[in-house]
């Protein structure tokens, strides 16, 4: 553990959420934060009760520009009783790419790894018994400062909150593009995870789920290409080949998408990573040549994707659960969350370790 941190308990424990996920996503007893001093550097790392994060300034630059990173991991019972985090050094790398295109300072992953180690080493006992269960990491980057003009941020504030989610969240989906509603455009920031961008999607999200779906086919501005569905990765396997949208900066570059990808090719399996029209998807559901469709993110896993919705009609999927592709992808990745399938990329990191990794 780093002798920069320090490590308070929460003094006012809160109910343990139920392990059925009926009460809701909750949020656990601690958090891990820290605030940049002099010449942008990082101090003050704090492990404690998560009523003491600090507060930003009215005139923070995460409120009035928008300059505000985030990012989802997760820590996963293993099949023995231990718990380990899945690729938190692939998460942090994305965080600290959105960082530089924001004009804030990068966190340093050894100093963020030991913290939240110690984080979920406190609040371990909200973690349910079963193998497999998971405690969500929600890492938020945040500007702050005094100025009222955006600008570079010296002033920034970076936590970590744990949450236990509400239920499982890798069901069959249904997405639907929307008129009038982009999410990304080349040279913008599509392939970060900025605050701004999260609530630009709110307002389509209740669209499409006010027609009964659960996300928004994005597409780009064109509508033309497939960019994602919803905030998940979207894959399709066409004529017995797995592909997905190649990573334009137009699209969020998922770490649950690029395990898929790696998992795949280490098993021989071809993968296709390039633009991806929808009129070649939606005419492939219909003659049969596209045969299974599924979305990937930290939340989701690897999630079947059975309806796509275009202008009115809807376009249904063969299978009304995972079919034979996702499946194996969705229990390859579910097992290795638990300790049961063979890691052979090293991406599950125990609490207990203490030697770093670089992305």
């Amino acid at each position: 553990m780093s002798n920069e941190l320090t490590v308070t308990p929460t003094t006012t424990p809160r109910p343990r959420a139920e392990a059925d996920g009926s009460a809701g996503a909750v949020l656990t007893d601690h958090a891990f934060f820290m605030r940049t001093g002099k010449r942008r550097s990082w101090q003050g790392l704090t492990v404690a009760d998560r009523d003491g994060i600090p507060p930003l300034r009215p005139t923070a630059g995460a409120v009035l520009a928008g300059q505000t990173v985030v990012d989802e991991f997760a820590a996963y019972r293993l099949a023995d009783g231990s718990v380990a985090v899945f690729r938190p050094d692939s998460h942090i790398k994305r965080l600290n790419n959105g960082a530089r295109r924001l004009a804030m300072p990068q966190v340093d992953f050894d100093r963020v790894w030991s913290s939240v180690r110690a984080m979920v080493e406190l609040d371990e006992g909200w973690l349910p018994r079963e193998a497999g269960a998971s405690l969500r990491l929600r890492a938020v980057l945040a500007a702050d400062g005094t100025e009222l003009t955006p600008g570079p941020a010296g002033a920034c504030l970076f936590y970590v909150l744990g949450s236990v989610p509400a239920a499982a969240e890798s069901g069959p989906l249904k997405a639907m593009t929307l008129d009038g509603y982009v999410r990304a455009w080349p040279g913008g920031t599509g392939d970060l995870n900025t605050a701004g961008g999260l609530a630009a999607g709110v307002v389509p999200a209740e669209i499409a789920a006010n027609y009964g779906n659960d996300h928004v086919l994005w597409l780009d501005g064109e509508g033309r290409f497939v960019q994602q569905i919803g905030e998940l990765n979207a894959f399709f396997v066409i004529d017995g080949v797995l592909t997905t949208p190649a990573l334009d900066r137009t699209v969020l570059p998922g770490v649950t998408r690029d395990s898929v990808v790696k998992l795949a090719r280490d098993a021989g399996t071809a993968v296709v990573e390039r633009p991806v029209e929808l009129a070649e998807v939606l005419k492939g559901i219909a003659d049969g040549s596209v045969t299974e469709c599924f979305a990937t993110g930290t939340a989701a896993g690897v999630a079947p994707v059975v309806s796509l919705g275009h202008q009115g009609e809807e376009y249904r999927l063969a299978s009304e659960e995972a079919g034979p592709v996702t499946a194996r992808f969705r229990d390859l990745l579910a097992g290795i969350h638990r300790g049961e399938s063979v890691d052979r990329f090293g991406w599950m990191r125990r609490i207990t370790e203490v030697a770093p990794v670089h992305a």
